[in-house]
């Protein structure tokens, strides 16, 4: 893991990053963060060597050149990774505008007392004006502080920016663009889990179901391919109407589907399919554009429970084979495959 540092040790590097920071053009977000942060860490020379180079040609570094080092030098970390570190920022970044606001609010008090004094020796013996020197320059300070706090705001409001974009990233990376469903991504990283959590022999025992398309190459050869992205649309809105609460359905091929049921008994899961055959046989998919109605749309369908210790590839291989027995038995039908 590239950033194993305790939040001690953040926070001294975010100590010695954010002056070099505050001197660019650049603004203070998270990938100036990182650069910086790698820079006094000393972890990444080739990154330190290209900081220096640019400083002493140009003096300081622009947001362009801090992206261009960001994704030549930093990059390379993966998604988790790089949350884990802006969470780290973000938390590091709140501790400093704590303290930045406890500082602020001491030398406001500070400031009150020296006024205090001022106005008192004002009525005595002729050191006002070094009382108001000294308030005047408290004064300053506070404007100073009160600018770094409201830098700090900024930064924060920046971060939490940053970490929804990148949740949004997450949740469009486990999506199938075409039809809106869980990918294979998604779908195997919650297999996974469900079948980890899964007591072995338990009632609990999830069920899957798996479906293909029939003769979806002929009808994307007689049709073309755009009224063949409209059959697996429709077939995927069939999928999420039907399915129950807590199931996963996900597009896992290019016409192949899968609901992941984890709460279903096996009738229950087989019912299902049945439901999702018949919808789909009784369909009508007409094109874009066009009044005329095409040959009906069929599925063939696999349902299998799990069976205790087995894991998720076999799992799914076995419910591959219930779909290749409707397949070979004249498709158009659901095959259960049992535990």
């Amino acid at each position: 893991m590239k950033y194993e540092d305790s939040i001690e040790q953040s926070a001294e590097l975010l100590r010695k990053a954010l002056p070099l920071m505050s001197r660019q053009t650049a603004g203070l977000h998270p990938v100036s963060y990182a650069i910086w942060y790698d820079y006094v860490s000393n972890r990444n020379p080739d990154l330190r060597h290209a900081i220096d180079e640019v400083m002493a040609r140009s003096g300081t570094l622009d947001e362009t050149t801090t992206r261009h080092l960001f994704d030549r030098h930093v990059a390379d970390i993966d998604a988790d990774t790089a949350a884990r570190v802006t969470e780290g920022f973000q938390r590091v970044l709140g501790h400093m505008a704590t303290s930045a606001a406890q500082a602020g609010t001491d030398t406001a008090r500070f400031g009150e007392t020296l006024g205090r004094l001022s106005t008192a020796l004002d009525q005595g013996d002729g050191h006002a004006d070094a009382v108001a020197e000294a308030l005047a320059e408290t004064r300053t300070m506070q404007g100073n502080m009160k600018a770094l706090q409201d830098r700090f705001d900024d930064s924060q409001k920046q971060i939490m920016a940053l970490r929804e974009e990148v949740r949004k990233a997450r949740e469009e990376s486990l999506l199938d663009a075409l039809t809106g469903l869980a990918n294979r991504r998604a779908f195997d990283q919650r297999l996974a889990a469900c079948l980890a959590s899964t007591v072995a022999g338990g009632e609990s025992a999830p069920c899957l179901l798996v479906g293909d398309i029939d003769h979806f190459k002929k009808i994307n050869d007689t049709w073309g391919h755009p009224f063949g992205d409209q059959v697996i649309k429709a077939v995927a809105a069939v999928l999420k109407a039907l399915a129950p609460q807590g199931a996963l359905p996900a597009r896992v091929g290019g016409e192949e589907f899968a609901v992941l049921l984890p709460e279903s008994a096996l009738p229950d899961a087989h019912t299902l399919a049945e439901l999702v055959r018949q919808r789909i046989s009784a369909a009508r998919i007409r094109r874009h554009g066009a009044d005329e109605t095409l040959a009906r749309v069929t599925l063939s369908l696999g349902v299998t429970r799990h069976k205790p210790g087995e894991s998720p590839t076999d799992f799914f291989e076995r419910a591959d084979q219930a779909l290749y027995a409707s397949k070979t038995g004249g498709r158009d039908r659901v095959t259960v495959l049992a535990a």
